[in-house]
């Protein structure tokens, strides 16, 4: 061989073996992404933009290997940036503003993007990623705990104030720059995911899950702890037998901390989360009028991304929530978002998308998937996660996640194989 084509092919092997090292940080920062998911906002978009960067300059280098196809059957995920591509430039005549509003959906672009070229891979990957965001939980509700001991101490309180208003909801999350429901939830798809998983210790396990249930009652989330009811009584009346162990722990926590939280929470704590008054007097759902008015009055393509809170302000302000309008709020149905900003595309868009979603799951029989997806959509129904970014971030990683085992049966024995290895 020519001494000149031996050298240049020598340096080529030695650049593969060194980058091939390298990309496998990718995963490493995958975990931390998901780990940072519920806690600070900041430090977890840094995580997931070197995990995108990385897995991006990965497919760059392996190009011939990218399986444009596969991206394809990543369409639940993808078609919702196409719904922000349209939104955002939609009403907009200054392209600048367009591109900004496009900012925050990206994830819904790229996550399976750089999913797709290593998913057989990642789906190996699954317990590691399911238990990053346990341990993200964990750590979440560690540092909010921490700065409830430091804030008693320091304000001299006494023992009760720490189940009072001050300490709970978001006054609770607002140290670890979080939202109590996307937290809540965060923390119910943990515990589904340890319930199901035979692999983690039991003497780690069971002290987690009381911690992460005490933790949603901290968080005063009425849906998280609406959810995690649900699931146990699905569990109660189907695996019995086989999760008898996990379905007593969380029965007795949920008793346990239902009589502690009523004995010793605040007057506000105990409206919120033991009145029915409360839950019937909530006015998110009268609020729900004002982006239904705006669907009916722009029912194809919704009034775009630019203009939506504007508007929805102002109708605010004639059903008479001052409140709401000064607070932008959202319309706290991921549904009415959709058919306010996009329209009746936008609402179709995700009703087909979710419900495959969650259909599909049952069809594999991915029970872990079916309860995960079925949480998003009970959720949705009081939040809009899909414009906030954390719930942008948790459906595309876990949803793109899902869908790395749809996959060729060829592909399938590589995973087997893999999973042996």
């Amino acid at each position: 061989m020519n001494p000149i084509k031996e050298f240049f092919l020598d340096k080529m092997n030695i650049a593969n073996k060194v980058s091939g090292s390298v990309f496998k940080w990718k995963y490493w920062l995958l975990y931390l992404s998901v780990f940072t998911l519920p806690m600070f906002m900041r430090l977890n978009n840094i995580m997931l933009f070197a995990f995108i960067l990385l897995g991006t300059l990965e497919i760059i280098m392996n190009h011939k290997k990218y399986l444009a196809k596969h991206f394809l059957r990543a369409w639940p995920v993808w078609t919702f940036f196409v719904l922000a591509i349209l939104g955002s430039f939609y009403g907009s005549e200054d392209i600048g503003i367009g591109f900004k509003n496009l900012e925050r959906y990206w994830s819904f672009f790229l996550v399976p993007f750089v999913f797709v070229h290593g998913m057989v891979q990642y789906e190996t990957k699954r317990e590691q990623i399911f238990m990053s965001l346990v341990l993200g939980c964990v750590v979440t509700l560690l540092i909010c705990y921490g700065n409830v001991v430091y804030e008693m101490i320091v304000g001299n309180e006494p023992l009760d104030y720490f189940f009072r208003w001050r300490h709970i909801g978001h006054q609770f999350t607002e140290i670890a720059d979080t939202h109590p429901t996307y937290l809540g939830i965060f923390i119910v798809t943990s515990v589904l995911f340890m319930i199901q998983d035979k692999r983690i210790n039991a003497k780690l396990k069971y002290p987690i899950m009381v911690f992460l249930i005490f933790g949603l009652f901290q968080l005063a989330s009425r849906m998280a702890l609406l959810l995690i009811v649900v699931f146990i009584l699905y569990f109660f009346l189907l695996y019995l037998k086989k999760y008898k162990a996990q379905i007593a722990l969380l029965i007795l926590g949920l008793i346990a901390c239902s009589l502690l939280f009523n004995k010793l929470g605040s007057d506000y704590m105990k409206s919120r989360l033991f009145s029915k008054e409360s839950i019937a007097d909530d006015k998110r759902f009268q609020r729900w009028e004002a982006s239904y008015q705006i669907f009916k009055e722009n029912p194809f393509l919704g009034v775009g991304y630019t203009q939506i809170e504007e508007i929805r302000n102002i109708k605010y302000k004639q059903f008479g929530f001052d409140q709401a309008a000064r607070q932008d709020l959202n319309a706290h149905n991921q549904l009415l978002e959709y058919l306010s900003r996009n329209g009746a595309l936008g609402g179709f868009v995700y009703v087909i998308s979710v419900f495959f979603l969650f259909l599909y799951s049952i069809y594999r029989k991915d029970y872990l998937f079916t309860f995960v997806f079925f949480a998003f959509i009970l959720a949705n129904l009081t939040e809009s996660m899909m414009v906030r970014i954390k719930g942008i971030e948790y459906f595309a990683i876990f949803t793109s996640l899902f869908l790395c085992h749809n996959l060729k049966p060829e592909l399938k024995s590589v995973s087997s194989h893999i999973k042996k290895v």
